[in-house]
C-alpha cells in the first residue's frame, strides 16, 4: 500500500484548514444537499467532502458512508492533497498503489475512486483542504467531461466555504458581543448594588446623606410640578445619655425602632426619610401648605408620644427644625443649614417641639 507523503507546505496547509472552523463542525444542510445532488447527477453510491487533517480525513458531508472519519494513511484523498491534482482510479483492485489498502481489501471494498482538490485562499496563498470524491464498489469508466463536472461541483464547495466564513465570523462576533453584554450587565448590576450600599445607612436601612443629594436634585431641582419642598430635621432628645448609660447595643435598637416608625409616616414614592448620622434624621416632603406642614410636624411628635408604650422608647422625645421654600435656587446645603438652626432652637426652647420657617 502506498501511503501519500505530506505536502511540503503541510504546516501552513493545516493552519489554513483550521482557520475555516470546518473540522468537527455540525452538519450543515447546504453541504449535505450538494453531496446528494452530486450523487444523483453522476449516479454514484458514495459521495464525500473530505477534509485532510494531520492524521485523519474527516468528512464534512458524506452520502453512503457510515463513518465520519478514517485514518489519513489509508486515505485515497491524501494522494490528491499531496499531488495537488485530480485522481481517478477505475479499479483499485488492479492498482498496485491501492490493491492492498484496507478500504479495498476489507469492508467497504472500494473499487472505483475519483477525487478533485478543494482549494482555499489563506493569507495570500492557496492551499488544498481536502477533496470532493465519488466512490463505487464496481469498476467504472467515466465520460470525457466527468472530471469537468466534478471540478465544477468542487468550485461550488469552495464558494460555500468562502461564504460560510463571514457568517461564522458574524456568529462568533455575536456570541462575543453577547458574552460582553452579559459581562456588562453583571458589572452594571454590581455597580447598582454598590451604589445602593453606598447610599444606604447599614444600621437603619434608611437612605443616607449621600443619597439625599441625588434625591433632591432628581426631584425638587428637576421636577417643575413640585411647588415647594419641606425639610424636617429631627434630633432625638437625650439620646446621648441613653447611649452612654445602656450601651451602643441599646442605642442601636432605639435607632432602628425610630427609623421603622418614621418610615410608617411617609407617603410611598412621594416623601423621603433618611438618617443623616448619629441620632439625626431628615424628613422631606413636597407641595404642602403651611397648615399641612404643621400637621405633619405634630404627627411626628405624636409618634414619640405613642412610642412611650414601647419600653425601649419610653420617655424618648424629639426636636424638629422645619424649613419650607418654593425657591428652586435655594440649594440643599442652605436648606439643611436653616433646618439645623431651627432644630437647635427647638431644643433650647425645651425640646419635644418644632420650630418652623417659610423662606418665601
Amino acid at each position: 500500500m502506498l501511503i501519500a507523503p505530506k505536502p511540503e507546505n503541510e504546516r501552513e496547509r493545516l493552519k489554513a484548514l483550521k482557520s475555516t472552523k470546518l473540522l468537527d463542525s455540525k452538519k450543515e444542510s447546504v453541504f449535505d444537499n450538494l453531496t446528494s445532488l452530486i450523487s444523483q447527477t453522476l449516479e454514484f453510491p458514495v459521495v464525500a467532502i473530505s477534509l485532510v487533517d494531520d492524521n485523519r480525513q474527516w468528512f464534512k458531508s458524506s452520502l453512503g458512508l457510515d463513518v465520519c472519519e478514517t485514518k489519513r494513511e489509508i486515505s485515497f484523498c491524501g494522494h490528491v492533497v499531496h499531488n495537488g491534482k485530480p485522481l481517478v482510479i477505475p479499479d483499485a483492485r488492479k492498482d498496485e498503489r491501492f490493491r492492498d489498502n484496507p478500504l479495498v481489501e476489507q469492508n467497504p471494498h472500494y473499487v472505483f475512486y475519483a477525487g478533485v482538490p478543494i482549494r482555499f485562499s489563506y493569507k495570500n496563498n492557496v492551499y488544498l483542504l481536502g477533496t470532493l470524491c465519488v466512490i463505487d464498489f464496481v469498476e467504472r469508466k467515466c465520460s470525457s467531461n466527468f472530471l469537468d463536472i466534478l471540478k465544477g461541483f468542487a468550485y461550488q464547495i469552495e464558494s460555500l466555504i468562502e461564504m460560510r466564513l463571514p457568517s461564522q465570523r458574524y456568529h462568533n462576533l455575536s456570541r462575543q458581543l453577547s458574552q460582553k453584554s452579559h459581562q456588562l450587565e453583571y458589572l452594571e448590576n454590581d455597580m447598582k448594588k454598590l451604589q445602593t450600599i453606598s447610599e444606604t445607612d447599614l444600621l437603619t436601612e434608611l437612605p443616607n446623606r449621600r443619597y439625599l443629594g441625588r434625591f433632591v436634585e432628581e426631584t425638587w431641582q428637576n421636577d417643575l410640578r413640585l411647588e415647594n419642598i419641606c425639610l424636617m430635621m429631627l434630633d432625638l432628645d437625650g439620646f446621648k445619655s441613653i447611649n452612654d448609660k445602656y450601651g451602643h447595643n441599646v442605642g442601636d435598637t432605639i435607632l432602628k425602632k425610630v427609623a421603622d416608625g418614621l418610615k410608617s409616616l411617609i407617603r410611598i414614592d412621594e416623601d423621603l426619610i433618611c438618617r443623616l448620622g448619629g441620632d439625626e434624621f431628615l424628613f422631606i416632603t413636597y407641595n404642602h401648605a403651611q397648615k399641612e406642614t404643621e400637621i405633619m410636624a405634630e404627627k411626628i411628635l405624636s409618634f414619640f408620644e405613642e412610642a412611650k408604650k414601647d419600653a425601649a422608647l419610653k420617655g424618648l422625645t424629639a426636636s424638629l427644625g422645619v424649613c419650607v421654600t418654593s425657591n428652586k435656587e435655594d440649594n440643599l446645603d442652605i436648606l439643611l443649614e436653616v433646618a439645623d438652626e431651627l432644630m437647635y432652637k427647638a431644643k433650647s426652647c425645651g425640646k419635644n417641639q418644632y420650630k418652623c420657617r417659610f423662606l418665601n
